[in-house]
């Protein structure tokens, strides 16, 4: 019982001192948002919604993802364009930061429209879709007009707590991901050896650049530093994975080993969606969360300083 009553005073004490308002989490929403946009900017229907056998509209509308937005229009001509229209201007909303409690709801839903038509979804709108929807708790008792103005004032405690509680919960989905990656490369008898990056530079559609393979011809033919490469990267997601549930400053070395791997992934493999939207997850993950409020002398507004 009193390790019962010392955790309730601890979640108790949390959610008192919980805000997590800051640049963090509003540079993650914004590139978030950019990485769908330039998704949807930058790809042909054809390449988002490839025609199947099995989709022969090129769209997967069973179930739940009826209700997605390009399922609801019937994937006719005129229904790609609104779709595409209407998803361009909620996301530049949601990039420009203005009034997240008002566009928190409909980013999700694009991202989650986007990620549940699609028949081929790659790993990062999937993990978008989790981490708008998770914003949602964050943003809905934010009453700013921008999120980059400072914040005054604070949430009410049901809001802190749901703020909090989302937080925590996109902070265990980024563990999940992270696990899972490493889980796989280390079942894989290529990543064991070390030898993986030398078949993977040499992909066509995401391996490395023609020249920059010429140029490192040598060293990719060369079993060391392709195994070292291999290695670093099943260590640099360890890392992160382990780094993601503690206290901020480890949070913030995660997101800089993120900022790294996905940045090489970026340049390397032209995976820049799915790149965009790790760094941005991670940037939301290492966002702060309590505060300390200075009560200023009488006819002075309360003023809040977001602290670690």
């Amino acid at each position: 019982m009193p390790r019962v009553n010392r955790f309730t005073r601890c979640v108790a004490q949390a959610v008192e001192q919980a805000e997590i308002r800051g640049t963090a989490l509003s540079v993650g929403r914004s590139l978030l948002a950019f990485a769908t946009l330039a998704t949807i900017l930058f790809s042909a229907d054809s390449a988002l919604f490839v025609q199947t056998n099995e989709h022969p509209l090129g769209m997967r509308c069973g179930g739940i993802r009826a209700v997605s937005m390009w399922c609801a229009t019937g994937g006719s001509d005129t229904g790609l364009v609104l779709c595409r229209v209407m998803a361009v201007v909620v996301l530049v909303v949601v990039l420009a930061g203005f009034r997240p409690r008002w566009t928190c709801i409909p980013h999700w839903y694009v991202t989650f429209s986007l990620a549940s038509a699609m028949p081929i979804p790659n790993g990062g709108d999937n993990v978008a879709q989790i981490a708008a929807l998770l914003l949602v708790p964050m943003c809905l008792g934010d009453h700013r007009r921008w999120q980059w103005e400072a914040v005054v004032g604070q949430l009410t405690p049901s809001w802190r707590g749901s703020a909090l509680a989302a937080h925590f919960v996109l902070r265990v989905q980024i563990v999940i991901v992270y696990a899972t990656a490493v889980w796989w490369k280390l079942a894989d008898p290529l990543w064991q050896q070390g030898s993986a990056m030398h078949v993977i530079s040499r992909i066509p559609q995401f391996g490395f650049p023609a020249p920059l393979r010429e140029a490192l011809g040598p060293l990719l033919d060369s079993y060391w530093p392709v195994a070292l490469l291999s290695w670093s990267i099943i260590a640099g997601q360890v890392a992160i994975a382990m780094s993601v549930l503690a206290r901020r400053r480890f949070r913030v070395l995660g997101l800089v080993l993120g900022v790294v791997l996905h940045g090489g992934i970026i340049f390397l493999m032209n995976l820049m969606s799915f790149g965009l939207i790790m760094i941005a997850v991670l940037l939301v993950a290492s966002a702060r969360t309590t505060r300390t409020t200075r009560i200023a002398q009488p006819g002075v507004e309360l003023t809040e300083r977001i602290s670690s």
